[in-house]
């Protein structure tokens, strides 16, 4: 796999020359650019520009302010140098749309790395003293001459815990990746990391609706303008309320050009595709549908964990892959997602959850303590039935604070640590590592109310570090393009001064963005249960011999390397056929997609 790549620094001669021939490796069919003390070699798309010993590489679809509103420049790594020349990295400040970006001064021993503000795009790196190594791909730096970088057994809980690595962290050790609006300065050897932009919430009961309403439409029309359409463009169309705004949006502004392409799976539980065919007609969209089997999950599970280059457990990551693919078989090079409306207007399931237990702290402390806990805290089960048992567990989890209880229903906590995992393993990680990084971004956040708390954290662990990753990777492996328009920095900038009791009256989801697609979006859709793209996965490898043979053997193997206990695995392909196929069936997916990774790029532990 190509990849984007380079360094700056002094190390020696001969890591010099080991450096630059892995780096060309990379990037060989794009050309390698070579000065003192740098190397550095970009796989299209890209961009590059070099003046008087300052190089500046900028992947992705920067914007900037201009009279008009947001605007690309035809030559946006020569307008970076123009800008970083003026101000110095707070030139970051006025850079939008998604980027990934290193200014380079080779002779000064400095560089600049920084992704968007969203972190659509990505960048990790390594440092000393003496050189700084950048990538856009993890595992390219870990495996650069000098590094040889192991496999960090802290990241691979990350993985169990959240089924994915999220920033900073990589899947190797002393190797980072860039956050959402982060940037990084090494000079001389010196490393300096900071925060380059700050979503300032407005505050509640400001705002008017009539108002922000008609803000929304104009700027989901700028975002779909500033997508460029033509025929070689289509729309991710799951019949959710974000694939169906984008949908309609795109048939709103290009009406000659709106294709949608939609993933079904043959179970009612989990096929939405019946939204799809009702958004496809009332926007006179073309659509393309094609149904997922077991068949294909066998024959992806390799390519999919191939092609990303830390473990990474989202199942939904093959449905993309395979939508994606269908768009390019059919002509299309650029797809619009949906992904982001959740995050930036108030529609995950968890924040309604989240409010309801937060009304609990706003209980009088003696009421608390005095009645509510003794009462139902020291029931025997036996008595704590119906009413009083969820009063009991109600308690329980409204009296852990946030971020930590976003994972009360996790297995590690709901199983427990020395249930699931190996003794070896446990003993060489920090139990606490997961829920301390939790805790360092839930605390980043701007003051603001719970759920615009609650969103900026999902920011990062729901978006950047998951979804954003998920269909980046599988549209470049499909050979497709991929925008997102619910991210435009117009309507980031719209949903932060929509105020949070607005975003959600009460605890009803998304309230601001339905009440203003009222007479755009079919009134199903807009009422319609949440699914997106969920894959039956467990009810597969119940009927799926193939799947069957392939998953186990995949556990099988994952014994070996003594970070599952064996019991667990065993227990657990017990209950998945005797219990709950769905429940079961995703952490199987993910104990057996982690094995699959260290095989597919042979990796040991």
């Amino acid at each position: 796999m190509q990849t984007s790549a380079g360094w700056v620094g002094t190390p020696t001669h001969s890591a010099n020359s080991d450096l630059s021939r892995h780096i060309d490796a990379a990037g060989a069919s794009e050309g390698t650019h070579v000065a003192s003390g740098a190397t550095f070699a970009c796989v299209a798309p890209h961009h590059v520009h070099q003046s008087e010993g300052v190089y500046v590489i900028v992947w992705g679809r920067p914007a900037w302010r201009t009279a008009e509103g947001l605007a690309e420049d035809p030559s946006p790594a020569k307008k970076a140098l123009e800008e970083f020349r003026g101000k110095g990295s707070a030139f970051l400040e006025a850079m939008f749309g998604n980027f990934s970006i290193a200014v380079l001064k080779p002779a000064d021993r400095y560089a600049l790395l920084a992704i968007d503000r969203m972190g659509i795009e990505r960048l990790a790196w390594t440092a000393n003293s003496e050189r700084l190594i950048f990538s856009r791909d993890a595992e390219f730096v870990a495996k650069a001459p000098g590094v040889q970088a192991p496999i960090r057994r802290q990241a691979l809980l990350s993985y169990i815990y959240f089924h994915m690595i999220p920033a900073p962290e990589t899947a190797f050790e002393n190797v980072f990746k860039l956050m959402p609006a982060m940037a990084l300065e090494w000079r001389n050897g010196q490393i300096r990391e900071f925060r380059y932009w700050l979503p300032q919430f407005v505050p509640d009961g400001s705002g008017s609706f009539p108002e922000l309403k008609d803000e929304l439409h104009a700027s989901l029309t700028r975002a779909l303008i500033s997508a460029k359409a033509d025929e070689h463009t289509g729309a991710f169309l799951s019949g959710g309320l974000d694939s169906s705004t984008v949908a309609g949006f795109l048939a709103k502004t290009t009406p000659k050009f709106a294709k949608t392409f939609s993933i079904g799976f043959g179970f009612p539980d989990y096929d939405e595709t019946h939204f799809a065919r009702i958004a496809n007609q009332r926007f006179n969209c073309q659509p393309t549908e094609y149904e997922v089997t077991a068949d294909d999950i066998c024959d992806l599970i390799p390519f999919v964990a191939r092609g990303y280059d830390e473990p990474f457990g989202n199942a939904s990551a093959v449905p993309v892959f395979c939508c994606a693919r269908l768009a390019k078989q059919h002509g299309i090079d650029h797809l619009l997602a949906g992904d982001g409306g959740d995050e930036i207007f108030g529609g995950n399931k968890r924040y309604a959850e989240q409010i309801v237990f937060e009304r609990y702290q706003r209980v009088p402390r003696l009421l608390r303590s005095l009645l509510l806990e003794p009462m139902l805290g020291h029931l025997p089960d036996a008595v704590a039935v119906s009413v009083l048992r969820k009063g009991r567990n109600y308690i329980r989890q409204a009296k852990t604070p946030l971020p930590d209880r976003f994972e009360n229903w996790n297995f590690l906590h709901r199983l427990g640590f020395t249930t699931m995992l190996h003794d070896d393993f446990i003993t060489s990680v920090d139990l606490e590592g997961q829920l301390n990084h939790m805790r360092n971004v839930y605390q980043s956040a701007p003051d603001a109310s719970l759920v615009d708390k609650m969103l900026y954290y999902d920011w990062h662990f729901t978006l950047a570090d998951n979804d954003l990753r998920k269909v980046n990777r599988m549209c470049e492996l499909a050979g497709v393009r991929v925008s997102y328009p619910m991210l435009h920095q117009d309507v980031i900038d719209l949903s932060i001064r929509v105020p949070a009791d607005m975003k959600m009256r009460g605890t009803h989801l998304r309230s601001f963005f339905k009440d203003a697609m009222v007479d755009f979006l079919p009134t199903e859709i807009i009422h319609k249960t949440k699914h997106g793209f969920g894959l039956p996965f467990g009810l597969w490898l119940q009927r799926s011999p193939r799947l069957a043979e392939l998953i186990n053997d995949n556990l099988a193997n994952l014994l070996n390397r003594r970070i599952v206990r064996p019991d667990f695995l065993n227990k657990l392909r017990t209950l998945h056929n005797q219990e709950d196929a769905h429940y079961y069936g995703v952490l199987i997916w993910n104990f057996a997609m982690l094995e699959q990774w260290f095989q597919e790029h042979g990796v040991s532990i």
